[in-house]
């Protein structure tokens, strides 16, 4: 729905390559998606670098601003979920989160990258928000979203100068938030970026060190969540089977394709892909869960 960024992250090679950024026309955005779902497309996903910043000027010159892109697209019959991301949390707004609770089309998943819980690396990385601020945002979306809402995010670690004990609010931020699902990438030096050129450049084995024990964190609390599922049902959609396995590949609300786990079904009845399902799970490993269609 949108190109290029705005942000210039310090340790970030897009806007040079991309370009600053540019949005579609709502229309146009409208038309596309209604022709997908006249295809037999059941889920779409918004994209962009910071969908969260999108600004769309219609022909007659009106602003839609990226809420009310969404209220707008759930309007569209026949359309059954939709997805977005990445967000910013800078741009993530209120209204953003009012509105993805009040639109029961909007997939009740936040990806929302915080990429360091101290604000001094916070402000070095050029993010424009603080670690107090972000949690401030988290609350107000589980207030709105209760249990529906899965929240996944994404860690730099070792940024240059980063300090252990700049480290540990980073691991007591992971801690606290716990979130659904969570990726966290060691630092690398992209070639011509501002944080290329930073003084305190760290090892590369103390920053695989703090990769390996945030998601030491990380996967103490994704084993936890898992195992709460057990028991319940979930609303799924199926994508398809593995002809290895003979499991059906389903997800949930909050399971992104192609990114987050399955919920891998085992069904003497044929399931199909694009239709959705009630699943009751029995069981869990880290990323998946397994279970039977609910009668």
């Amino acid at each position: 729905i949108m190109y290029g960024c705005n942000n210039f992250c310090t340790y970030c090679i897009v806007p040079y390559t991309r370009g600053r950024e540019r949005s579609r026309k709502p229309e146009d955005i409208v038309a596309e998606i209604k022709n997908l779902v006249n295809d037999g497309v059941r889920e779409v996903m918004l994209l962009g670098q910071n969908v969260n910043s999108y600004r769309g000027i219609s022909a007659d010159g009106t602003q839609t601003d990226f809420a009310d892109l969404i209220a707008r697209i759930n309007e569209i019959e026949g359309l059954a979920r939709i997805r977005f991301m990445t967000s910013h949390p800078k741009d993530c707004t209120k209204e953003l989160l009012d509105t993805m609770a009040e639109c029961p089309k909007v997939a009740k998943h936040l990806h929302l990258p915080f990429q360091c819980g101290n604000d001094r690396v916070l402000k070095a990385m050029n993010r424009g928000y603080t670690a107090g601020q972000y949690l401030e945002l988290v609350h107000y979306a589980k207030a709105k979203m209760g249990s529906a809402l899965s929240i996944t995010s994404d860690v730099i670690v070792g940024f240059p100068g980063e300090t252990e004990e700049q480290f540990e609010d980073l691991c007591n931020f992971v801690k606290e938030v716990k979130f659904d699902r969570l990726g966290c990438f060691a630092y690398s030096a992209e070639e011509n970026t501002v944080a290329a050129k930073m003084d305190g450049q760290i090892d590369q084995e103390v920053k695989d060190k703090r990769a390996e024990l945030v998601m030491q964190i990380q996967t103490g609390i994704m084993a936890q969540k898992q195992a709460e599922k057990v028991g319940q049902t979930v609303h799924v959609l199926c994508d398809g089977i593995d002809e290895e396995s003979g499991l059906y590949l389903c997800r949930t609300t909050g399971d992104a394709p192609e990114v987050d786990g399955n919920v891998c079904v085992s069904s003497e009845e044929p399931l199909y892909p694009g239709q959705f399902y009630d699943v009751l799970v029995d069981d869990s490993d880290l990323y998946d869960l397994y279970g039977t269609v609910a009668k």
